[in-house]
């Protein structure tokens, strides 16, 4: 679970992936591996679960850069 979360966290520090998807889905993957550890989901369905949301994460191009409260 681990480099999954990794890869996901690098693509968005990169600019590869939206940050804002990149985080919800790095974070849903730390939880599935904490679940998986704890003996409250399965491992195999736990990779499985991370592998949709890192292929989710990569769907999502980021935002244009800029705060739009600057633009008024």
């Amino acid at each position: 679970m681990r480099l999954i979360a990794e890869r996901i966290q690098a693509a968005w520090e990169a600019g590869k992936v939206c940050s804002l998807v990149g985080r919800g889905c790095r974070a849903r993957v730390v939880r599935l591996g904490r679940l998986a550890a704890a003996g409250r989901i399965e491992p195999a369905l736990a990779l499985q679960l991370a592998r949709e949301a890192e292929a989710l994460a990569f769907c999502f191009l980021p935002l244009p850069a800029g705060d739009l409260d600057a633009d008024r």
